[in-house]
């Protein structure tokens, strides 16, 4: 990546580049001899924990309803989707 800048005496610039990576890695930046280097980490996902199981009544007659509920937390770093499935045996 180069850009060329135009300054007048005693005049700075900041001059700014933008490079995406696309591997998981540490990279080593060289700008006109100076050197700095980076880590590029994987994306951050979702991650999903199932807590708090309810079960209300816990005794019922035959024909009767049961209501069933947990608590879903994203406990991750990214939003996502999570498919919550209830068996009941």
């Amino acid at each position: 990546m180069k850009k060329t800048v135009t300054l007048n005496p005693g005049e700075s610039k900041v001059v700014g580049f933008t490079f995406t990576p696309a591997t998981v890695k540490g990279y080593t930046v060289s700008v006109n001899g100076l050197t700095g280097s980076f880590v590029a980490h994987p994306v951050p996902e979702a991650e999903f924990t199932v807590t708090d199981l309810v079960i209300d009544p816990a005794e019922v007659y035959i024909g009767e309803p049961v209501s069933i509920s947990v608590v879903v937390t994203n406990v991750g770093n990214k939003a996502g989707s999570y498919e919550v499935n209830c068996e009941v045996v």
